[in-house]
């Protein structure tokens, strides 16, 4: 069990999936995640997943500047190229650790199944790290018996969801600068590949402003990532589709006898994972999908960044439905 857990746990906090439970890694392909989810239904997966999915969208709208001058900060006037590494990371002090499911039918190929839960707590991917037991499979058939199989602990007993992203930013165009976060198609051991994409465009307010005494900004951000299974797995295509935006408005404020910016920002935002997988089981196989929102909408943030030279620092915290702490480090130039 323990092996398991810790190949997937990575790769979980990143993207918002679910893993196998423990005893089925004897009978399925479990070292991968179309292998990990093709015997758990919706519902289960559904419950079981949400707290990673909000943790996942308030970790990729963080981070996404450290200031609201636009031109100015590199070491050639107007012109500005920042290379860094922003790594965030969501509190989930307020997450949802344990749902209730009595049973759930899944549709398949050859009939219904029907799933019954154990009349009890279920944990969700945050909470209690023992399993709650086993699920029964039944066809409606009483000449075939049932299946049962054992339902998945909680596995992330942390304060705190990790993210790392890259990210490229340059400018400036007539007050406007643009950022890219980009991960192209990489295969992560036999779990499958993993994809990501961002773009921001931040736009100067203050350029209007004349003698403004602080700088002031606009931002739009669109972001996709998207997962698919390993070629030789039962969910070899695409699995996990997520995206998002964000709108915000920026400010900061330079310290003129030191290299030091304080800065905050408001910002609206949304993001959603599409599921899709194979369930299947000994008694039949069906075609699941869903859908999932994360809980944060609107966040206020507040931070200050430090440049030494052509490296800048910088550390924020934003107040929203999950709190995020995100902190930066890069090149400007």
């Amino acid at each position: 069990m323990h092996t398991l857990q810790a190949r997937l746990l990575p790769f979980l906090i990143a993207l918002a999936v679910l893993v196998v439970p423990p005893s089925q890694a004897q009978n399925r392909d479990t070292d991968e995640l179309g292998g990990a989810l093709s015997s758990i239904g919706q519902q289960y997966a559904d419950n079981y997943t949400q707290p990673i999915t909000d943790a996942l969208g308030a970790n990729l709208n963080a981070g996404l500047f450290r200031t609201a001058e636009v031109g100015g900060e590199g070491i050639v006037p107007v012109i500005d190229l920042y290379v860094g590494v922003a790594g965030m990371g969501a509190l989930t002090s307020g997450s949802k650790t344990a749902f209730r499911l009595s049973g759930e039918d899944i549709p398949t190929d050859d009939g219904t199944l029907t799933i019954t839960y154990p009349d009890e707590d279920l944990p969700t991917v945050f909470g209690e790290e023992t399993s709650p037991g086993q699920a029964i499979i039944s066809d409606n058939d009483p000449l075939t018996p049932d299946e049962t199989v054992d339902l998945p602990p909680g596995l992330l007993n942390t304060s705190i969801a990790p993210l790392a992203v890259p990210q490229i930013g340059a400018g400036t165009v007539l007050g406007t600068d643009a950022q890219v976060r980009f991960l192209p198609e990489t295969s992560i051991s036999d779990y499958g590949s993993v994809s990501l994409f961002g773009l921001s465009v931040r736009h100067s307010l203050s350029q209007y402003i004349p003698l403004s005494p602080v700088n002031l900004a606009v931002q739009g951000t669109w972001q996709s990532l998207s997962l698919s299974g390993s070629d030789d797995s039962i969910n070899s295509g695409e699995i996990v589709d997520a995206s998002g935006w964000a709108l915000n408005a920026q400010v900061s404020k330079s310290v003129p006898v030191a290299p030091i910016t304080f800065y905050g920002g408001l910002q609206y935002e949304q993001f959603g994972v599409d599921v899709g997988y194979t369930f299947q089981t000994s008694a039949g196989t069906s075609t699941v999908s869903f859908e999932q929102d994360a809980s944060n909408n609107v966040r206020a943030l507040a931070g200050v960044s430090v440049t030494l030279a052509v490296i800048q620092l910088n550390v924020d915290y934003a107040l929203a439905s999950n709190n995020t702490v995100s902190a930066g480090v890069g090149i400007t130039l």
